[in-house]
């Protein structure tokens, strides 16, 4: 019997994968190099900080109310009060009585602005007790020429008399447009319900 001699299969010795993986890693680390060198580009930058000048100021709270004013029944009225109401000749002052003028839609709706404004008023009333609900009405005297000759709390439901005092200074603190006809007497009706 004759054999044959086959020649045994080639050994594959894994260089070929050696080199491969070689190639790969060498790669890879090009890569990495690139992406850390390359990643400072001017787009990166982060934009310059806005300037002061162009922000306003942000309150958080409003300002405090003023000091409730106490009166008293002998008191004198003060002197500025009394210029308004002094009479010269025959002619009526700006706020003399009886007054017959008229609200215009003007003086309406600054009075309505204050009204606004004097939420602000129930608002820290509010922080104190936050079940807090009523309503006001502010009976004002507004001048021929646009002054506030008087501002009084008529009807309070809400029963805060801090509340009332500071819508009154408030109230009497305003310039208003001039009322047709010489002075007016306006009520100011005040809903406050908190806010949920």
């Amino acid at each position: 019997m004759a054999t044959s001699t086959t020649p045994p299969p080639p050994k594959n010795s894994g260089t070929g994968y050696v080199a491969a993986g070689i190639l790969m890693l060498m790669a890879m680390g090009g890569l990495i190099f690139w992406k850390m060198s390359g990643s400072k580009t001017p787009e990166s930058q982060p934009p310059p900080p806005p300037k002061l000048a162009d922000k306003k100021p942000v309150f958080d709270e409003p300002p405090p109310p003023p000091p409730p004013v106490e009166e008293t029944k002998d008191a004198e009225p003060p002197k500025e009060e009394a210029k308004k109401v002094v009479r010269t000749g025959n002619a009526p002052t700006a706020c003399s009585d009886p007054c017959k003028g008229t609200a215009t839609a003007q003086l309406q709706s600054a009075l309505g602005a204050k009204g606004g404004q004097a939420r602000g008023c129930y608002e820290r009333a509010l922080r104190i007790n936050p079940t807090l609900e009523g309503r006001l009405m502010v009976a004002a005297r507004v001048g021929a020429q646009g002054q506030m000759c008087n501002a009084n709390v008529v009807q309070n439901s809400l029963g805060d008399p801090g509340v009332a005092s500071c819508i009154t200074q408030m109230f009497r603190s305003g310039k208003f447009p001039a009322p047709a006809g010489g002075c007016v007497d306006v009520n100011v009706p005040l809903n406050f319900v908190a806010r949920k």
